[in-house]
């Protein structure tokens, strides 16, 4: 019997289930009532669940702890776009260990999660599901060759041109990911895997793969400190106990220190062209993603794609990517493909805030739950471990705000805002203009009438702002 198999991809910093009672995100909130469990009704053969937790490091509020060197590993993973890659892996491994042919797949993310399933999806569109090893076996559903043949599909396949202009280089794309197919028996497609998914639901997502070049410098050079000052303290060790010269030490430490790091980067970007393919592509480039240009690509076989905004989400940096591009855009009917924005900011419509003031991210959490529940094979949901208070006039949450709240060294960085650009006919839900008609509504630290920027020509709403 076909079975859902739903896979769930949380953002920066999230990770559900740490502590009994913490800040929970909607991607979080809806794996605990949709997975199966000692508790849940939900049968295993008509339903499985799996949760991907996101990078980052955690506050006070409830998120998880990473250690010293998980953080540095996060935040230079982050710098550069090399982190995004482990996410997608944990997740293509996880639909090849549960898939069977005929089962349906449902993928729902937000933030960096939301781009990663994105991602996801366009890994299947390009490898499938493998059903061989690769050496004339069967496929191994779990251990290090199953997480081996993810890693190949996800780095070597889809990561083909990353960060690079994405028609430059499919040629060469389109034929690793032909040779994939065939030599793992991903189905008999000639262009494209033989699975997709059939929904694909994300709450403001957000494709924050690479930090701008002048952070990375400035990370880099943290980087070369932290290699001089323990180069220097392992000097020092080598001279006061083996007499070896300190200066000299010093610096072939150093040199030994850059040329490892160089060559462990270059084994994760260095990309070549695959033998007999021409293209205009040059034969070998780095792979890496960028916050240019990103994987916008829709595979138009998804039948259902949703898409929550945030309307007051001012943060630069947490800017949203479209989908699809102008060759594709005509393909994508309103059935199939709806963004849809509502009141407040990133977590305000993905979750992660105290409950008590989770009442707007309520909103996108039930509209979300509608859309997957009205699918002709929708998914399952245990009730009892989701209850829902959606609010039109709930409390709307500002990180730009927190952050000059927060300590002195927090606000050196201040983060760059302007308001989104929001189309004058965009789809609004039906809470937003009933947040308009309240008289007053609490906004960071203050009430007022609700009158976001980003909406001030929208036609729906444009007669409550006065003249300029």
């Amino acid at each position: 019997m076909p079975k859902n198999i739903l896979i769930f991809a949380d953002g920066t910093g999230q990770a559900g289930g740490v502590r009994p009672d913490q800040q929970l995100s909607n991607i979080y909130k809806l794996y605990r009532a949709t997975r199966v469990g000692p508790d849940s009704p939900i049968d295993p053969r008509e339903q499985v669940a799996f949760y991907d937790p996101g990078l980052g490091t955690a506050v006070a509020g409830g998120q998880v702890r990473l250690s010293l060197w998980q953080r540095l590993k996060s935040v230079s993973g982050l710098a550069v776009g090399l982190g995004f890659s482990g996410n997608v892996i944990d997740c293509y491994e996880a639909v090849l260990k549960r898939y069977e042919p005929g089962d349906r797949i449902f993928l729902f993310g937000f933030s960096r999660g939301g781009y990663t399933v994105r991602a996801l999806a366009n890994v299947l569109n390009l490898c499938g599901v493998p059903t061989q090893d690769g050496q004339g076996g069967p496929l191994p559903r779990t251990g290090r060759r199953l997480r081996a043949i993810a890693r190949e599909a996800v780095v070597r396949v889809y990561e083909h041109g990353a960060g690079r202009d994405r028609k430059k280089y499919e040629t060469q794309r389109e034929a690793l990911a032909h040779r994939f197919r065939l030599k793992y028996g991903a189905g008999e497609h000639p262009a494209r895997g033989d699975v997709f998914p059939e929904f694909v639901g994300v709450f403001d997502a957000v494709a924050a793969l690479g930090l701008p070049w002048p952070a990375r410098i400035g990370l880099a050079s943290l980087g070369v400190l932290m290699l001089a000052a323990a180069s220097g303290a392992l000097a020092w060790l080598t001279t006061t106990w083996l007499h070896w010269d300190g200066a000299v030490t010093f610096w072939a430490l150093i040199a030994l220190g850059i040329v490892a790091v160089g060559l462990a980067y270059l084994s994760t970007t260095l990309r070549w062209a695959p033998k007999g393919v021409k293209s205009d592509a040059p034969p070998v480039h780095l792979a890496l993603w960028n916050s240019e240009n990103y994987d916008r690509l829709l595979d138009p076989r998804i039948p259902q794609v949703r898409h929550a905004l945030a309307i007051d989400e001012t943060r630069v940096q947490f800017g949203r990517v479209t989908w699809g591009g102008s060759a594709n855009q005509a393909q994508v009917d309103e059935f199939r493909f709806r963004q849809r924005w509502f009141a407040g900011n990133h977590s305000d419509i993905g979750g992660s805030y105290a409950e008590e003031e989770s009442r707007l991210s309520d909103i996108s959490l039930k509209w979300m739950v509608e859309q997957a529940l009205a699918l002709p094979h929708p998914i399952l949901v245990d009730w009892t471990k989701l209850h829902l208070y959606p609010d039109a006039t709930g409390a709307q949450h500002c990180e730009v705000f927190a952050q000059q709240q927060g300590p002195w060294w927090a606000r050196l960085v201040p983060w760059p805002s302007a308001p989104r650009q929001i189309k004058e006919g965009a789809e609004l839900d039906p809470t937003v203009l009933e947040r308009f008609e309240a008289a007053c509504v609490l906004a960071c630290d203050q009430k007022a009438a609700y009158r976001p920027e980003a909406l001030r020509h929208h036609n729906a709403v444009k007669h409550y702002y006065p003249p300029r």
